[in-house]
């Protein structure tokens, strides 16, 4: 069976892909080999059975123990970090436009929020919770090595499963309204939620702040308070986090990716690159 296929801004197996192969499953380790943050163009579910990991999605770091199950959407910077002690787990990916083969409704995978919606990425599993979704990836696994013509219909019977099953795990744990017990922590996860939607056109904290519908000063206050970096550093990490990923992928030259992340020429994109991480972007990529 054949990698899954990682978008253009990754080192990680992004060659030797077939089209066909729309869901792969593998180690963590194996999958996501890499001390750099990166993307896919997958789906991901990763069952965690032993140990601590630290998942970071875009500038949201969740820190998950075992057992539990994490899931993440296509497009957004990842970064697996051990923390430590090892880990196991097994991630599983798959690509929207072929698991939705036959469905009529186009926009079923939007109507679970675990996928997008920061704070329910990760959710702890107890123990009758985790056997069943170990039962669940072996199932998978062992079809996956199958050759026979409903192969791929079984196991996307099965992805639809997991997706209840974990919506029906996020419903048992994460209360549906569940009390805002500081209104500053919600503003700041609301501010990074914006963050990762708009850094690539809007770089003024006064645009954050006008969607938030706030002053500027006040937004800024309440940012700097709550997080102990102000709102112009967070605007840096998230910039400085996609050029990273970006420089992973060397068919493009520096001044395409210094264009595409709309800095006005190569040398602005080069000063902003190594005051933040004390190198150069060719430094950093080779």
């Amino acid at each position: 069976m054949k990698s899954i296929p990682y978008i253009e801004y990754t080192k990680i197996e992004e060659s030797d892909f077939n089209s066909t192969d729309w869901y792969h499953m593998s180690h963590l380790s194996k999958a996501c080999a890499t001390a750099d943050a990166h993307r896919t163009s997958a789906y991901a579910i990763c069952l965690l059975s032993e140990g601590d990991i630290q998942l970071e999605s875009d500038l949201f770091v969740h820190i998950s123990k075992a057992p539990a199950i994490f899931t993440l959407a296509p497009s957004a910077i990842r970064k697996f970090t051990d923390m430590g002690e090892g880990y196991k787990a097994k991630i599983f990916f798959f690509r929207k436009e072929i698991f939705l083969e036959g469905q009529t409704d186009i926009t079923y995978l939007e109507q679970f929020d675990f996928f997008e919606k920061k704070g329910q990425q990760v959710v702890p599993l107890n123990a009758e919770e985790f056997q069943k979704f170990t039962a669940y990836f072996d199932l998978i696994q062992q079809k996956s090595t199958d050759v026979a013509p409903h192969t791929s219909e079984i196991i996307r019977s099965l992805i639809y499963i997991i997706l209840n099953e974990i919506d029906d795990v996020h419903y048992r744990h994460v209360p549906e309204k569940e009390a805002v017990t500081d209104q500053n922590l919600n503003l700041l996860s609301q501010f990074k939620i914006l963050l990762a939607k708009h850094f690539l056109e809007e770089r003024k904290i006064s645009f954050y702040a006008e969607k938030m519908n706030l002053t500027p000063k006040y937004f800024s206050t309440v940012i700097k308070e709550v997080s102990g970096k102000t709102a112009g550093t967070w605007i840096n990490e998230m910039l400085l986090l996609e050029s990273k990923v970006r420089l992973q992928n060397k068919k493009q030259s520096i001044a395409q990716i210094a264009d595409s992340l709309n800095f006005s020429d190569p040398s602005h994109f080069g000063k902003f690159f190594k005051k933040h991480t004390g190198r150069s972007p060719l430094e950093y990529r080779t």
